[in-house]
């Protein structure tokens, strides 16, 4: 486990607010994450997992709601960083450019190590299937941790893409962190109107439009990329070390949060 040195600041919007927020982590002398909003504590576990995941991952403690703590979580499972505070000013964490690899860049910046400390395991010891609307997971006995992603959009030009990535801190570094959220341009005006993506750009967002993408992609398959570090974020919510393969299907935030239950 790893603790802070100082706290850290983040500044920016909520990607579907569209809302300022500043985001400060400490080091806590308690166990596990814990997020503060308005004076309200929510403790990061499977227990806190909200019930409306649109577009992003929710947490409550049945009062107070924040909303895409993903890719900040999936930072922080990196770099086996627990022990800490995350004061809020608002309900949704910052999307800063839309990736982790800031968060990752930042903390990993002001981390010192405890040696004598560690995350404990939740390991796979047997093979499970589980579906979730068009989603499948599967869990796998595995050495390490491993995560296979597969996607279709089989009426849009992306056609289909897959990704077999192995997690290691290198591997995340320069595979996973830096791919960003993405969306498709002919849903903006919906979502808009559903009060998401106030706060989305093409600063903090790739969009794909009926063609290509209407802003330069950091990888060719950056999409699936991101769906892995989704996956990553949401699956540190259960504040252990996952040891096992894991294929997911079309994958989505509430699949995600649903399949963590169960394991």
């Amino acid at each position: 486990m790893n603790t802070l040195k100082n706290k850290v600041v983040f500044e920016g919007v909520g990607i579907h607010s569209g809302q300022d927020v500043t985001m400060t982590v400490k080091p806590s002398a308690h166990n596990g994450i814990t997020f503060i909003l308005n004076n309200q504590s929510i403790k990061v576990n499977t227990s806190s997992i909200g019930a409306n995941h649109t577009r992003s991952t929710t947490l409550t403690n049945g009062h107070a709601i924040i909303q895409t703590p993903e890719h900040f979580l999936a930072a922080c499972y990196a770099l086996q960083l627990t022990n800490i505070d995350v004061i809020l000013t608002n309900s949704e964490l910052p999307i800063l450019d839309g990736s982790a690899i800031i968060f990752l860049n930042k903390l990993n910046h002001e981390l010192s190590s405890i040696p004598n400390q560690s995350m404990s395991k939740l390991i796979i010891k047997d093979d499970i299937h589980f579906k979730h609307n068009d989603s499948d997971y599967f869990g796998f006995p595995s050495d390490s941790f491993i995560v296979e992603t597969y996607l279709s959009y089989p009426n849009d030009w992306l056609k289909s893409m897959s990704i077999k990535y192995e997690h290691n801190l290198s591997n995340f570094f320069n595979d996973i962190a830096p791919a960003r959220t993405f969306g498709f341009k002919h849903e903006i005006e919906t979502l808009k109107k559903h009060g998401l993506a106030k706060g989305g750009s093409l600063d903090n967002a790739l969009i794909v439009s009926e063609d290509g993408f209407l802003n330069d992609p950091r990888f060719n398959d950056e999409i699936i990329r991101h769906k892995v570090l989704d996956f990553i974020g949401d699956m540190a919510i259960s504040g252990k070390r996952l040891i096992g393969r894991f294929v997911t299907i079309k994958p989505s935030h509430h699949g995600n949060c649903e399949f963590l239950k169960i394991l």
